[in-house]
């Protein structure tokens, strides 16, 4: 009989492992609020950070609408950990339950000035 390994979970961390310096705090990883994430992180939307619970809708490859369940950061910026209301199978075969978005992916796309040649 094969016994299937057991999920992975995600690491029990505590903020004051890392208060004397905050490059040591876990990129990728959930966070319940922002206090326990590095100071000075850039938020990509153009409107506020939702609130843990808040309602989204993720514009991104148009996964639709989601719920904030937790904050992470990588390089800088601040996103969120969505839990989507119709996960794509692609991604549920896979075991996928959340997914990280940043603060650009829960807004319409809507292109810049072009580059120059």
């Amino acid at each position: 009989m094969i016994t299937p390994a057991p999920a992975s979970q995600q690491p029990q961390i505590s903020p004051l492992d890392w208060a004397g310096d905050p490059e040591q705090c876990p990129k990728w990883i959930g966070y319940p609020t922002r206090a326990g994430l590095p100071a000075g992180l850039k938020w990509s939307g153009k409107g506020e950070v939702p609130a843990i619970g808040a309602r989204v809708h993720i514009y991104m490859n148009d996964f639709g609408p989601a719920t904030v369940r937790a904050y992470f950061y990588a390089d800088g910026y601040l996103g969120v950990l969505c839990q989507l209301d119709t996960m794509p199978e692609r991604l549920a075969q896979h075991g996928v339950t959340l997914g990280h978005f940043f603060g650009r992916e829960l807004e319409p796309y809507t292109p810049g000035p072009a580059a120059p040649a």
